[in-house]
């Protein structure tokens, strides 16, 4: 990631959004996701879709 820019590309963002689902994010990086997240309703529909994904996989590892 440019670490240059204030804000973020969606490619970026998305890569960061993917890493996150596995480890914690150094502070920057979640500041800049959550900053394009607040102005790009596709990035946002993204982190949601990742979010129900990974919640799903959990409820059929438990059955």
């Amino acid at each position: 990631m440019s670490q240059n820019r204030l804000f973020p590309t969606c490619r970026e963002t998305q890569s960061l959004l993917s890493e996150a689902q596995d480890r914690n994010l150094p502070l920057l990086h979640r500041v800049r996701v959550r900053v394009h997240l607040w102005t790009c309703t596709a990035c946002t529909r993204f982190s949601e879709q990742i979010h129900f994904l990974r919640k799903a996989m959990q409820r059929l590892g438990k059955d």
